[in-house]
């Protein structure tokens, strides 16, 4: 009698097993909380189009925006953990909720890494006209001027401003922000000298560096750029090894989702992120691919995490 108990047991938990679907076996939603057209949406749309190639099933893009990706975001972070609803984000993901006196989520415990998919390097650029010849000129000028020197931001709270607070304290300087309403604003005001110097996206500031109305002092990337082979790292400038700062691009999935569905999306989009249709939409943002599996990308989410949670702190004081 109990053999056959045994049997029958097994033989119900084998054909339940075989009945279960594999994974996808309906739509994929990646939710973007940004605006249509926006970095991280074109990555969206790329990474979901291959996706939907390698999966043959359905990734529709729902763009939902508001709070500087907090919407959206919180969004994702109550959806189910299978697998049919993803995140799509960038440095706001971990740099907002630490800014904020109030969380709507947290990115380490609500959520898990996919996989990154792209970067953008940063660059802190000067005017082509300034006095300062080298980075070091400008360091030497804040410490001798403390609070006089200028620099571009595109607001508070923003990459532009706290890469710059992080880079100040470090060298025991100070600088006074300046925030203009976009990149581009920041970009000609430093040209035309109103503010001494911008961290600006690499791509946004390519035509002007290459006319000379800007130079660059250094680039944030953890190596020098092959189109900026001249241009120290930010690493090399502030001497402190393995420092990199960059705008990166991924997807990220609710907490307790199977670790079965995170390998399987992490190896689709490890075998297209070299496609043309997914490379040249990454281009077409200034950025390039840069793909990285789940626990390294996780990694990386957990270390800007706690750095930006400590540079609030600081600024608080």
């Amino acid at each position: 009698m109990n053999v056959a108990k045994g049997f029958f047991f097994l033989l119900a938990l084998f054909t339940a097993m075989g009945a279960r679907a594999e994974y996808p076996d309906r739509p994929i939603w990646i939710i973007v909380p940004f605006a249509a057209g926006s970095g991280t949406d074109v990555i969206a749309r790329a990474t979901g189009a291959a996706l939907s190639r390698r999966t043959g099933v359905p990734v529709v893009i729902e763009n939902t925006v508001g709070a500087d990706g907090s919407v959206g975001t919180a969004k994702v972070a109550k959806a189910p953990p299978d697998g049919y609803t993803l995140l799509a984000t960038s440095n706001p993901f971990t740099l907002v909720p630490n800014m904020r006196k109030s969380r709507t989520y947290d990115p380490v415990k609500d959520f898990v890494a996919v996989a990154q998919v792209a970067v953008i390097p940063l660059a802190l650029v000067t005017s082509g006209k300034s006095t300062f010849k080298t980075f070091d000129d400008l360091v030497t000028y804040m410490r001798q001027n403390p609070g006089r020197t200028r620099y571009a931001t595109t607001g508070k709270g923003t990459l532009s401003h706290l890469e710059v607070e992080v880079m100040t304290r470090h060298l025991k300087v100070q600088a006074q922000d300046q925030p203009y309403k976009s990149p581009e604003d920041a970009l000609a005001a430093v040209a035309n000298n109103k503010a001494e110097f911008f961290m600006a996206n690499l791509p946004a500031a390519q035509a002007q560096l290459d006319s000379g109305a800007l130079k660059a002092f250094a680039v944030t990337s953890g190596a020098r750029l092959p189109q900026a082979p001249g241009v120290p790292t930010l690493a090399e400038t502030i001497r402190r090894p393995g420092y990199e700062a960059s705008v990166w691009f991924g997807l990220v999935a609710p907490a307790k989702t199977p670790f079965q569905v995170l390998t399987r999306l992490e190896d689709e989009i490890e075998r297209e992120i070299d496609v043309p249709a997914v490379s040249e939409r990454i281009q077409s943002i200034g950025g390039r691919a840069a793909f990285l599996r789940s626990a390294p990308f996780g990694g990386q989410i957990r270390f800007e995490n706690a750095k930006w949670g400590e540079a609030a702190k600081v600024l608080q004081q």
